[in-house]
């Protein structure tokens, strides 16, 4: 797996998460609005399971998007870039010695240089 394919992973989990998260939550929603009707009443709020999946599908692409975006300006040349492998370098970190940014790709830490 090369450090390119790496970056892309990572860059991709979070909408993933998201997405995961998000049609839990469905699905437990809607099973919770159908317990009502099991036992011979109306459900509590119908199609509820629906609206919170779509909803989480809209929010999950919209983070993918904020990620490719990013992945889009590190093909142009832009973007804060890791000197051993030359991918993108993750959020700001506070560590031990100060803050610093973890590499996407080879999982480098670089110091950002501040006192």
């Amino acid at each position: 797996m090369t450090y390119e394919t790496k970056m892309l992973l990572r860059l991709a989990a979070p909408a993933v998460v998201v997405l995961g998260v998000g049609l839990a939550l469905a699905t437990m929603a809607s099973t919770l609005s159908d317990l009502l009707k099991a036992m011979g009443g109306a459900p509590l709020f119908d199609g509820i399971g629906d609206v919170i999946a779509l909803a989480t599908a809209i929010l999950a692409g919209g983070v993918y998007f904020g990620q490719m975006l990013r992945y889009w300006r590190w093909t142009e040349g832009g973007g804060d870039l890791c000197f051993v492998c030359t991918c993108l370098l993750g959020r700001e970190r506070d560590g031990r010695f100060g803050p610093y940014r973890k590499c996407l790709g080879c999982g480098k830490n670089h110091a950002l240089g501040r006192i």
